[in-house]
């Protein structure tokens, strides 16, 4: 029997459209979440890090003021990555990308570190270390961190190849991340500064977070420096942080059109199975009357060879007949 390609085309469409539509269900709720987390950003400023127990999802954008030092010289990398504002770029070092700038931040009077992300800087930056210290400078700087929690990124796992191993460390020695992962950055750091002997002293004594601290341009401090006469590292501003490029409305949009998809894809099964199954009851009552006809043909077969038997048969007996006539005849003759 020929595969119906519609059905299973239209199987497919059915597949992937409720696939689609799920998919923009948790994108709704992400973007709800997202936008719910914003509302923290207007809050008082903290100035102690929450507790362990703290879910991110409490805290994040919430503003945060610390005092306490940079370490530049561990500061890492992170991209590299467009300039992240969805403005674009309005300058030549602004247009051919660059990287994030994350420094640890020792908190004052508690030995507490933190991750800071300190702002974008070009991709000139990234080249060597002495361009770096244009951007950020040099040594241990006292300074007051202005900005809003933010949580960790991550680069998702792959079923085949399992974790991902660029979420626990840069791509080579002295290159860049590829995403923001506070707590293995906070970890590689005291390697670095300490070595690998009493790594987990230092995390109990130090800390590790899963979350940063994002300084933005709204509350900047006093940690920028001028380059060709721009203020570096750029920071978002809270508008460009709050700035939602699709909102649940058009997540909202794209259920009813991906779920209308479905239900005409299921429609269209419907119809092609109907029509399967009118082809099939047709295909058998066809071959039925084909086989009624069959045996008519092979009844009215055997009826003619019969009878063609019978006439034979009468010619064979009209024959021995008249050969006996014959031979009576010629009989009478002779007498």
């Amino acid at each position: 029997m020929r595969p119906d390609y519609m059905g299973v085309m239209f199987l497919t469409s059915a597949v992937v459209s409720f696939n689609a539509g799920i998919w923009q269900l948790h994108r709704r709720r992400q973007k709800r979440q997202l936008l719910q987390r914003h509302g923290n950003i207007a809050k008082p400023s903290m100035h102690e890090l929450p507790p362990d127990d703290v879910s991110v999802n409490e805290f994040e954008f919430h503003p945060v003021v610390l005092d306490g030092t940079l370490d530049n010289e561990g500061s890492m990398l992170v991209g590299p990555r467009a300039i992240p504002t969805h403005k674009g770029a309005s300058t030549n070092d602004e247009g051919r990308g660059g990287f994030l700038i994350v420094t640890p931040f020792e908190i004052a009077h508690t030995g507490q570190f933190v991750m800071v992300n300190r702002g974008w800087v070009p991709i000139d930056a990234g080249k060597h270390r002495t361009l770096l210290i244009q951007y950020i400078g040099e040594g241990f700087a006292p300074v007051t961190v202005r900005g809003i929690f933010r949580r960790e990124e991550y680069l998702f796992s792959s079923l085949l190849w399992g974790p991902n191993k660029d979420n626990e460390g840069p791509v080579a020695e002295d290159l860049s991340w590829l995403v923001m992962r506070p707590w293995n950055m906070a970890r590689d750091y005291y390697r670095r500064r300490w070595g690998q002997a009493r790594l987990e002293d230092l995390v109990a004594k130090h800390g590790a977070r899963h979350y940063y601290i994002e300084m933005i341009e709204d509350y900047s401090g006093d940690d920028q420096r001028m380059v060709r006469g721009h203020p570096w590292p750029w920071r978002r501003s809270v508008d460009e942080i709050t700035y939602v490029h699709l909102p649940p409305s058009v997540h909202t949009m794209y259920i009813f059109f991906w779920f209308s998809v479905t239900a005409g894809s299921l429609y269209g099964m419907k119809k092609c199975y109907q029509r399967h199954k009118e082809l099939i009851a047709l295909r058998k009552w066809v071959t039925l009357r084909a086989i009624q006809l069959e045996k008519k043909r092979q009844n009215e077969a055997k009826a003619f060879l019969e009878a063609m038997k019978e006439v034979e048969r009468l010619k064979a007996l009209e024959g021995a007949s008249a050969a006996q006539l014959g031979g009576q005849k010629r009989s009478q003759e002779n007498d």
